[in-house]
């Protein structure tokens, strides 16, 4: 027997199914939970992820008396995305530590830090061409999640060098392979 779907609990940052989907949030919208009332701030820092080095934003809602954490984490460079994240944020779920609960940071001190990052990094951020890895972790990445990418990328091994040859690439000839026995037969003779 298939048992009943258990209720969710409560979202007090109000994600929609999409953000939900992709664990990414506009830069607007991530403004716009940091200027609300309900929010707590945290802590606000540089760190690094396994995917580059980040700003890295510890938030709180209460809804219904459950008070829930999340950690954003954006303005910086994404290196297996090869690619700068300074227009959207990233989130996981935060642990429920009292110690993060009794830190706070006040909206002005997180708008100048958050500031202070964004002149740090804008001499660097541009538009730069994805390598074809890139494209494909990105691809994967949208697919499952971020650490679904890397250990996809990791299982096609040399496959993924086939995938990722460039069509003008030297090395991708008759050349490299093996030799095998032909399926069919085509000599007539």
């Amino acid at each position: 027997m298939i048992g009943k779907e258990r209720p969710q609990p409560p979202d007090p940052f109000g994600f929609t199914e999409r953000e939900k989907l992709y664990d990414q949030i506009s830069d607007k919208r991530f403004q716009a939970l940091i200027h609300d009332p309900g929010t707590s701030i945290h802590k606000v820092g540089i760190d690094t992820n396994n995917y580059g080095e980040f700003v890295f934003v510890t938030l709180s809602r209460e809804l219904q008396g459950h008070r829930t954490i999340m950690t954003f984490w954006g303005l910086g460079y994404h290196e297996y995305r090869e690619r700068w994240i300074t227009h959207h944020w990233r989130w996981y779920s935060g642990n429920q530590f009292p110690a993060i609960l009794k830190q706070s940071l006040s909206l002005e001190a997180t708008q100048v830090l958050l500031a202070q990052r964004q002149a740090d990094i804008a001499s660097d951020v541009s538009a730069e061409d994805q390598s074809n890895r890139a494209q494909l972790y990105e691809l994967l990445a949208d697919l499952t999640d971020e650490d679904g990418a890397y250990s996809e990328l990791e299982d096609l091994g040399a496959a993924a060098l086939w995938l990722l040859a460039d069509e003008t690439d030297a090395r991708d000839t008759d050349d490299d392979l093996p030799a095998t026995k032909p399926l069919f037969d085509t000599d007539t003779e």
